[in-house]
């Protein structure tokens, strides 16, 4: 008789225990909500057009900002074409984060030269020699003025900034690049009270590297306010002009 009731207990609970875990099974799991976004902007600092702002700004206006919505429902692929059609964004990477936030890596254009052409043009040249159009925020790039063409500055700008901005020494020289009617360009340095006369702007990094020798080998001797301008125009030749 106790060996009787001892079973039907047994098998009580365990119909008990079933059906409590069957109903703790099947209870749907709460979804996990899109808490924010975390951004990186590489080369923020350097190029200077985006900001995280900026980022939530421009997902918001596709209507594809994740923040609030259920993480399961986010579509990362979305979010990273929505930045890519962005002038100044070269790509974006996006993964979603178990504590629920979606991290967004955004790599912006590398512009190399701001144009500021007589025909009141304003935009910048990237690193690929691509047109970037004006942006709002204020970028510490050399400005090229003068006669300046968009065919002119993808085909010749874009590789004479490239040579400026990427040698530390030639970046903090070089504030402006006056590109004559003729198509010859003209150097402004930060120090010293002469014009780099550089010619057509072909086989920069020569001519560069040839007035970077002479100023350490030759205006740290004389002194830099000596000549008036300093042409690099002929291979293997530095020609100064002294001042009146």
């Amino acid at each position: 008789m106790l060996k009787r009731i001892a079973v039907l207990l047994l098998l009580l609970l365990a119909t008990v225990y079933f059906i409590v875990a069957i109903t703790m099974f099947d209870k749907p799991k709460t979804p996990v909500i899109c808490e924010g976004l975390v951004v990186s902007v590489e080369d923020s600092l350097h190029t200077g057009f985006l900001k995280k702002n900026d980022i939530v700004q421009i997902l918001t206006k596709k209507k594809c900002n994740p923040t609030g919505k259920k993480m399961e429902d986010v579509d990362l692929q979305m979010i990273e074409n929505a930045l890519a059609e962005h002038p100044y964004i070269n790509k974006a990477l996006c993964y979603k984060t178990p504590g629920g936030k979606v991290c967004i890596r955004v790599e912006q254009k590398y512009a190399v030269i701001h144009v500021l052409a007589d025909n009141g043009e304003d935009y910048y040249i990237d690193r690929s020699g691509e047109i970037m159009s004006h942006s709002a925020y204020c970028v510490s790039l050399p400005v090229a003025t003068g006669t300046i063409t968009k065919k002119y500055a993808t085909q010749y700008l874009a590789g004479l900034g490239r040579q400026i901005v990427t040698d530390p020494f030639w970046n903090n020289q070089i504030q402006q690049v006056m590109v004559k009617t003729d198509g010859k360009v003209e150097l402004v340095p930060r120090v010293g009270e002469h014009i780099i006369m550089l010619g057509k702007p072909v086989n920069v990094k020569e001519k560069l590297d040839r007035m970077k020798i002479f100023y350490t080998e030759g205006l740290n001797k004389v002194g830099w306010n000596k000549y008036s301008a300093i042409n690099l125009e002929y291979d293997n030749q530095v020609i100064c002009k002294k001042k009146k």
